[in-house]
């Protein structure tokens, strides 16, 4: 088997034939080598980047005539035609001229990073953040608006989101920040708290990750790329919402000529939450309309960053301290239930340092890259009143202390060390090797203030989760237009923790095997078919091993989750400089999930390893762009998630019945009209109208021939979402202005299990930016 894979690895390389050359040097009107430029070759995937000395050099480009491409953000786009003859070197002096129009250019090179993203041979998703900044104020509300891709939170921001990528949800989608797993960065902070300044690009998975990003994602996840500036450039924004909602984030980077760095950035976000929603009042026994009363969320963000890039012994170093906290009030559990919750909180701190250290060897046919990152996070969970709550905001009584589960006084300390390194070995043009390797290790101890005899206190007792996931992966052209993606992953971990009842000290200890493969194939400069198949595990999480030290106890029998991923579909990326662009795809999957982790309903509650589930479905998605002015972009996902095998002989009834709270067909809708120069002369305008659909889908179990028509209580019922919105630059003042209004027709929202969203909301932002100064 493993001389078949590493056959597979390596065949195209055999393969490989001569091909003609293109190379030269990338220099400023001052005559000043330009480092880091981007050179392609238009309308190809062909590509490259400048080294230190403004040189650049692309190898086995077939004979005939190509469009040369330079961009660097601050100068001007350069195009040229250029002629390749057989068996021929052909060399290009290109002087780039300084731009006044930063964002003009910026533009244009991270259009085609998306757009190499998105032509790879795994299912990819690229989205700039600088294009959606003005419309959307949270990471999610970006993501969700991605064909086959939906978020959910219990409404409120501030808590945690559910993400789903293709019918797989929850711990099985991983999130990462430049690579590293955001659950070891931040483990109580979600996605969507996260600033906005320093993110530059979202790529989102659908299946296969490669290895150098991936860990145990079990069916897909999302990659936050974060952006440090060459040059100097001032960003603060501003936004204020409806439910006293306010969002804040600052920037600034500074640089100097020996291209050394620092960068402060900083964010502060709160909202009070106090939407109104439909519950049952205690008082008078009847649902009425009420207004949420404790679910206030705050959260700050400071970090500082110094660093140098572009130096014969570095191409980038950069060290990255950072402080966080956050405060929730709790509402609600997560469903809504007639008693809510008044007093019950949580505090949340952390602080964390990372470096990151990138070098490139042999004319840049060797890139090595190594992240390390030291997290250390404070949780202060508080839970002690006896006052019993009406949604009413009164109190209506007591009871024994606890509104969630039981009387809760503790601190939860988690520390975790991290690093992945990767080595880039470029075989030949257009076929590389790439090696990666992640080491995470985690801690955790606490102490639980209501139990007076430490001895008894399971919170103290540390316990640590270690991951070390390795991949090898190859990518390259086979034939001319056929591109193999194939990789194969080693997964193995160690846990030592304690039964949580008895204290008893626990290891467990286990490694397996993955691997994943994808093939695109070229039907034409804009049209390309593919398919990717992956093998993918989930390692249980620490709770779901040990317990929670309440009323979950352990299961140290507990397997990994394990999943069989195949996507396969074909995408069409008309060129954007056309009067009419049109771009589109259309892609099915099929995921079959074993050995899902699942909690068991008993008053004494473990985690198990018992169903399969088999999910089948297809996603379509078609943007339509006239004369760069007007553009219609929709996205539609229909998927069917059903239990294929249930181990409990009392639950055989759901063998075919759908898996709960997974929405099955959903999609969006977006008109927009954007025009240069309206008012102002180099201002830029921006309309939209935005339309997201759910269908109606269970949020409990139900059985086979349960519908919404026979049992409508189970159900979450069809929804219908429309968002309005504009933006416009002032070209002089470095002034951006927007205003959305979110569910304009105050249509009924819903999330996790029937949680009510808010009506009619209003944001309005500011960004202010200056660069090269």
């Amino acid at each position: 088997m493993k001389a078949q894979l590493l056959l597979l690895l390596f065949t195209p390389y055999l393969l490989l034939a001569q091909g003609n050359t293109i190379k030269g040097q990338i220099k400023s009107t001052t005559g000043e080598a330009v480092p880091f430029a981007s050179v392609s070759l238009k309308n190809t995937n062909i590509a490259t980047l400048t080294d230190s000395s403004g040189k650049f050099e692309i190898k086995g480009v077939s004979a005939g005539e190509y469009v040369l491409m330079a961009s660097s953000i601050g100068y001007e786009g350069f195009e040229k035609k250029v002629r390749v003859s057989k068996n021929a070197s052909v060399f290009e002096a290109i002087i780039l001229k300084n731009s006044d129009t930063q964002l003009q250019e910026v533009t244009v090179k991270q259009e085609k990073q998306s757009r190499l993203q998105e032509t790879k041979p795994i299912a990819i998703k690229s989205i700039e953040i600088k294009n959606v900044i003005t419309q959307n104020v949270l990471l999610t509300d970006v993501i969700d608006r991605v064909s086959g891709v939906r978020i959910r939170r219990s409404s409120s921001m501030g808590d945690r989101s559910d993400i789903s990528i293709n019918g797989i949800r929850g711990d099985a989608i991983r999130v990462y920040i430049d690579g590293i797993p955001m659950e070891l960065l931040y483990p109580n902070f979600d996605i969507s708290t996260l600033p906005l300044a320093n993110v530059m690009r979202l790529d989102i998975y659908k299946g296969v990750l490669p290895v150098d990003v991936g860990t145990d994602a079990l069916g897909g996840g999302i990659n936050i790329i974060t952006e440090q500036k060459s040059y100097n450039t001032f960003r603060a924004s501003y936004n204020v919402a409806s439910f006293n909602t306010h969002l804040a984030d600052v920037n600034l980077s500074l640089t100097n000529k020996q291209n050394y760095f620092v960068n402060f950035s900083a964010a502060y976000n709160q909202s009070d939450n106090d939407y109104t929603m439909k519950a049952l009042v205690y008082e008078t026994n009847r649902v009425e309309k009420v207004k949420r009363f404790h679910d206030k969320f705050r959260f700050f963000y400071g970090g500082l960053t110094a660093g140098v890039h572009s130096k014969p012994w570095a191409d980038e170093l950069r060290l990255t301290m950072n402080y966080s906290r956050g405060y929730k009030e709790l509402q609600n559990g997560a469903r809504i239930s007639h008693i809510p919750f008044g007093e019950a909180d949580y505090h949340a701190k952390n602080l964390a340092a990372t470096i990151k250290y990138d070098k490139s060897f042999l004319d840049e046919k060797i890139l090595f890259k190594t992240i390390g990152n030291w997290s250390d996070q404070l949780l202060t969970y508080k839970d002690t009143t006896a006052n019993v709550y009406s949604w009413s905001g009164k109190i209506v009584g007591r009871n024994t202390p606890g509104e969630y589960v039981a009387e809760r006084l503790t601190d939860n300390y988690s520390r975790s060390w991290i690093n992945r390194s990767s080595l880039v070995i470029q075989l030949a043009p257009n076929h590389k090797l790439l090696a990666s390797n992640l080491f995470a290790s985690q801690r955790l101890k606490g102490i639980d203030y209501l139990e007076s005899d430490h001895a008894k206190d399971y919170l103290r007792i540390p316990q640590t989760l270690m991951k070390n996931i390795s991949g090898l992966q190859y990518e390259g052209l086979v034939l001319s237009h056929l591109t193999l993606s194939a990789a194969v992953k080693r997964y193995d971990f160690v846990l030592n923790g304690a039964e949580n009842s008895t204290f008893m000290m626990i290891r467990k200890k286990d490694g397996f095997w993955g691997w994943n493969a994808g093939l695109k194939y070229d039907l034409s400069e804009s049209l390309f078919a593919r398919v990717s198949y992956e093998k993918g595990f989930l390692i249980p999480q620490f709770y779901q091993f040990v317990g929670n030290g309440a009323d979950i106890l352990r299961n140290t029998n507990l397997l990994p989750e394990s999943s069989n991923n195949l996507n396969a579909g074909i995408s069409y990326l008309n060129k954007s400089d056309q009067v009419l662009a049109i771009s589109g795809a259309v892609n099915g999957f099929y995921r079959r999930q074993n050995d899902i982790i699942f909690l068991g309903s008993n008053i004494t509650r473990i985690y198990e390893n018992a169903d399969q589930a088999r999910t089948l479905g297809t996603e379509g998605e078609a943007t339509l762009k006239y004369n760069n002015t007007w553009s219609l972009s929709a996205n539609i996902t229909f998927l069917r998630k059903n239990f294929t095998q249930v181990k409990d002989p009392k639950n055989q009834y759901l063998v075919g019945s759908a898996f709960p709270n997974n929405p099955n067909f959903f999609g969006n809708l977006e008109l927009a009209w954007q025009k240069n120069g309206l008012g102002i002369r180099n201002s830029f305008f921006r309309a939209y109208a935005f339309y997201n659909y759910v269908a109606p889908f269970n949020h409990i179990m139900i059985g086979k021939n349960n519908s919404y028509k026979t049992t409508p209580d189970a159900f979450v019922p069809v929804q219908h979402r429309v968002d309005v919105g504009c933006s416009y630059k002032f070209p002089v003042q470095n002034l951006t202005a927007s205003i959305n209004v979110l569910n304009v027709l105050n249509a009924a929202l819903f999330d996790n299990f029937l949680v009510p969203r808010a009506g009619t909301s209003f944001n309005a932002k500011l960004i202010y930016e200056i660069t090269k100064f």
